[in-house]
């Protein structure tokens, strides 16, 4: 799994664990609602974590177009341990594909008619102003780079670090 940073500087896998287990969750940065409740609650579990040391939390855009440059500012808003990546575009289609992570555009027309429109005087097409749906589960690598689990909604926080932590210490 090879991704990008802000820089446009390559990194795969290993290079982001260094050896801890990585929490994985694929959002984007303009996303109105649910990626910034969800990376509050995970810093929220992060922070209630016996093992935090070891474990890395990464954003990764499911927009690169418009996330590039903006990745870790958003995910160090959150906590400044959080790393913030993308992939290139057919990178992060397979990346996605094999990891079971769904990700779609929701045009701006669309948008228009939706709650999520933030003022409904979008222009059709208009490429500055639009959604993307997403998969919301956070996925668990450990430092093996396995994929180990998938945290679905809801995402409380105490259940969430009391799992992380149990799952850290009994497979370490």
């Amino acid at each position: 799994l090879n991704f990008i940073n802000d820089q446009s500087e390559s990194l795969n896998l290993s290079e982001i664990s260094q050896d801890k287990w990585v929490l994985m969750y694929f959002g984007y940065t303009s996303c109105p609602d649910v990626c910034p409740i969800d990376l509050s609650k995970i810093n929220l579990s992060f922070e209630m974590m016996e093992n935090k040391d070891k474990l890395q939390v990464v954003f990764i855009s499911v927009d690169p177009a418009r996330d590039i440059g903006m990745l870790d500012q958003f995910a160090g808003a959150f906590n400044s341990s959080f790393l913030g990546l993308t992939a290139h575009s057919h990178e992060l289609e397979t990346i996605s594909k094999s990891l079971g992570v769904y990700h779609q555009v929701v045009e701006a027309q669309k948008l228009a008619q939706s709650d999520h429109s933030s003022d409904g005087n979008q222009e059709a097409g208009s490429h500055e102003h639009y959604n993307v749906d997403h998969t919301t589960s956070f996925l668990l690598f450990s430092p093996d780079l396995k994929l180990t689990a998938l945290l679905t909604s809801p995402h409380e926080p105490k259940p969430m670090a009391e799992a992380l932590d149990k799952i850290i210490e009994t497979l370490r």
